[in-house]
């Protein structure tokens, strides 16, 4: 008998753990919701499991991997020639075997930028033969086919991206709180693609301050807060215009020319709610996530994506599938918007300038 009162005992305490880890943004969002279906007297339909956040898939399966370079096709080059031989030296050491995707990155740009300010010269050289030169050109097509495998492998495959979109990271805060450090790594560290397209501004890309922007990411994780709010947003925003909308198909709120306290008690709760706390928490979120979003677009047009997560990356980091988290957030807002939209002109109490 005790056994079964310690496990109730036990049952009870997680329950209400459960029910204190509630975040004040989710709390926010379920009043919201709870005082429009209250004053309209209509039920709140149980979530979808589309308000759920997906798994990032496991490293095996985002892992694309890049061609070898066969063995002595580098033994005879001049590595003096290219500055290559300290380069090969350290990639080839005990660190540089086990090293993270993010310094393979540094080292295959670092090989890459060389080996491209070299060929000119090795052309012109007359003492080099043509085996020579056919085997120098031959190691930088290699280079050049593995370049984006690589940097794909550096940004969506370490550990900066695995704690970007950890499932136990909580929603956006309410208050102020600026996320504009991650950004501008994002963004920094993301500009590298632009060495596949010859693009000038690559040549300028420190190289040193690479790990600086991994590791503001690794410790500023802005994927799943942001991800997260964004579903939070949807469910609650298709929520309310559902509610809205059932309302309104059942029966009007106002007739004209009759006085309606409830349209009045429902206009306060759009002020209080939704334009006073939701709408700038909102604001907030969708100006960081059109930059995130447009960096991963921007991004993965230049990159190969592997066939297996290819519905993952649709739905987390593009903005224009059917399937995008940002789409759905779009198509809610304005579905809410137009919900609410109709039952305040029924009512004749839209906002304006004045009011």
């Amino acid at each position: 008998m005790r056994i079964y009162s310690a496990c109730f005992y036990c049952i009870c305490l997680l329950l209400l753990s459960a029910c204190g880890n509630e975040t004040p943004e989710r709390q926010l969002m379920q009043t919201y919701t709870k005082r429009v279906a209250n004053v309209l007297n209509e039920e709140i339909k149980a979530p979808t499991a589309a308000s759920q956040l997906p798994a990032l898939p496991p490293q095996k399966l985002r892992h694309q991997t890049t061609t070898d370079i066969r063995e002595g096709m580098l033994d005879v080059l001049d590595f003096s020639y290219c500055g290559l031989l300290p380069l090969i030296a350290s990639r080839n050491s005990s660190l540089g075997i086990v090293a993270q995707p993010s310094q393979r990155l540094i080292y295959e740009i670092e090989f890459y930028r060389k080996l491209t300010k070299c060929l000119p010269l090795l052309e012109k050289d007359p003492i080099l033969d043509h085996e020579l030169k056919a085997r120098i050109k031959a190691v930088y097509t290699i280079k050049t086919q593995n370049l984006p495998k690589v940097i794909w492998n550096a940004l969506y495959t370490g550990q900066e991206i695995e704690a970007s979109l950890a499932l136990n990271l909580p929603p956006l805060p309410l208050q102020k709180s600026s996320h504009s450090e991650a950004l501008r790594a994002l963004n920094k560290l993301y500009s590298v693609t632009n060495i596949l397209n010859k693009d000038s501004s690559a040549d300028k890309l420190s190289l040193d301050r690479i790990e600086e922007s991994f590791a503001a990411i690794y410790h500023a994780p802005l994927g799943t807060p942001l991800l997260k709010s964004l579903l939070l947003l949807e469910a609650t925003l298709n929520d309310v215009a559902e509610i809205i909308n059932t309302r309104l198909l059942r029966r009007p709120l106002c007739f004209p020319g009759m006085q309606n306290p409830q349209a009045d008690i429902l206009k306060n709760i759009f002020t209080e709610y939704y334009a006073r706390q939701i709408q700038p928490y909102m604001s907030k979120t969708h100006r960081i996530g059109e930059q995130w979003f447009t960096l991963h677009e921007i991004t993965l047009k230049k990159l190969p994506i592997p066939n297996n997560i290819e519905s993952y990356v649709a739905q987390v980091f593009l903005k224009d599938s059917s399937s995008s988290i940002w789409n759905r957030y779009i198509a809610a807002r304005d579905k809410h918007t137009h919900a609410w939209q109709t039952i305040l002109k029924q009512c004749q109490l839209m906002p304006s300038r004045s009011n």
